[in-house]
């Protein structure tokens, strides 16, 4: 098999794995789990996991004082809130409307990029902007209403994950994947830790049935710690164009299982909607080919 085969399956293993995260949670939900608690359980395993994979393959470093810093704020905040925002979107709008709100984000990274001198315009980057808006609106309101709690929440996860890769793109540049991901994690999970203890949402984590533990371990294997390292692996071997077209599965999957598991059925001009914000991502990869040297 070649490299570009086993990298685009591992990217594909990836983009699967986070797009099984909502259907998960909404499981976890149901069987009596916080959202404070289900993302504290979901990264502390999740950083245990990393780290014994770490030491079992021998990658172990310590990143310098800069990145360390940078590393839990964007654990500790960037994930913190844009996790919070997410997660709490799944509990108020269906996961296919959340999950297409949410993969707005190329779009609005290959903007950032462009603001910030990063990226060269090009018709892939105005075209992703254009569908992005246009499918968001669609999705949102697709009779007019106003956008609900639950859309804006998930839009302002949207917002903050373009803020932490751009933010991680630049600060993080030479430190391995897998090990950024590690001290991430581990930052993630304080934040969660402290928020849950100090909103009192901990008090029945021990007390959690066999079901909810299933749930929140099927969150923190298969759709954090799986779904990071294949994705790491696989950008390594076929690129970023690549992996971020391949990428596009993750919403594609959280759709289709939301319609089939939970009947979710989106509205025919949400599906128009969707559609676009799925040409949004291609054009936003696309445009990665365009990208200016030292980024």
């Amino acid at each position: 098999m070649s490299y570009r085969w086993r990298g685009g399956i591992l990217v594909l293993v990836s983009a699967v794995s986070f797009g099984l995260m909502p259907i998960f949670a909404r499981f976890a939900y149901a069987s009596g789990v916080a959202v404070q608690e289900l993302l504290f359980i979901r990264f502390v395993l999740a950083f245990l996991l990393m780290g014994f994979f770490l030491i079992l393959t021998r990658r172990c470093s310590i990143p310098s004082k800069k990145q360390l810093l940078a590393l839990l704020a964007l654990g500790g905040i960037g994930y913190f809130i844009q996790s919070t925002l997410y997660f709490t979107a799944l509990l108020h709008v269906p996961v296919s409307v959340a999950a297409l709100v949410l993969d707005t984000y190329p779009a609005f990274v290959t903007a950032g990029s462009l603001a910030l001198g990063w990226e060269s315009i090009s018709v892939s980057i105005v075209l992703s902007l254009l569908l992005a808006l246009a499918g968001l609106a669609l999705v949102a309101n697709p009779i007019f209403n106003v956008a609900s709690i639950g859309i804006l929440m998930a839009l302002g996860a949207s917002i903050t994950y373009t803020a932490y890769i751009l933010v991680s793109t630049r600060v993080l540049k030479g430190l391995r994947g897998d090990v950024g991901s590690f001290y991430i994690m581990g930052a993630a999970g304080l934040s969660f830790a402290i928020s849950g203890f100090l909103r009192g949402e901990f008090h029945s984590a021990w007390n959690l049935g066999a079901r909810a533990w299933i749930w929140l371990a099927m969150i923190s294997l298969i759709s954090t710690f799986i779904a990071i390292t294949t994705f790491f692996q696989g950008l390594k071997l076929i690129g970023p164009s690549r992996t971020s077209i391949i990428s596009t599965a993750e919403l594609v999957t959280s759709v289709i299982a939301a319609s089939f598991i939970f009947s979710e059925l989106l509205t025919a001009t949400q599906w128009i909607g969707g559609l676009l914000i799925f040409l949004a991502a291609v054009f936003a990869a696309l445009s990665e080919t365009s990208r200016k040297e030292g980024i």
